[in-house]
């Protein structure tokens, strides 16, 4: 891993594997002596001087989601209504927790946030 302090508080992290990527984007929130530590995604116009970010990878709860949803493709396609999926939690792939649907989603802060997703009476 290799870090480079950047100005205006920002790091750059270099991670040495794809596994330590998205642990990096999706195992959060994290937490610094109580600081919270906001991770995004590398992007070339990212810029310092921007005083909140663009995008941020948040976790989606999808309640009460009928049991024929849960396919990698749907639950794709869910997370990608409200952003761009990164990644599907095991849980809910595996069918190991069928209470929730849960789909981490990188979303577009600088658009209005999709509220609620409507199917087959489901929300």
């Amino acid at each position: 891993m290799e870090i480079m302090d950047l100005d205006q508080d920002y790091f750059l992290v270099k991670l040495n594997n794809e596994q330590d990527y998205f642990r990096a984007l999706t195992d959060g929130p994290w937490t610094i002596f109580d600081h919270y530590l906001a991770v995004q995604q590398w992007s070339p116009s990212f810029k310092v001087s921007d005083p909140l970010p663009r995008k941020m990878i948040v976790w989606v709860q999808f309640p009460t989601l009928k049991i024929h949803f849960y396919h990698k493709e749907i639950l794709t396609s869910l997370g990608n209504l409200l952003g761009r999926t990164i990644r599907l939690d095991f849980h809910t792939l595996t069918l190991q927790r069928a209470k929730f649907a849960r789909i981490a989603v990188e979303v577009d802060l600088s658009k209005p946030l999709v509220p609620r997703i409507w199917l087959d009476d489901a929300c």
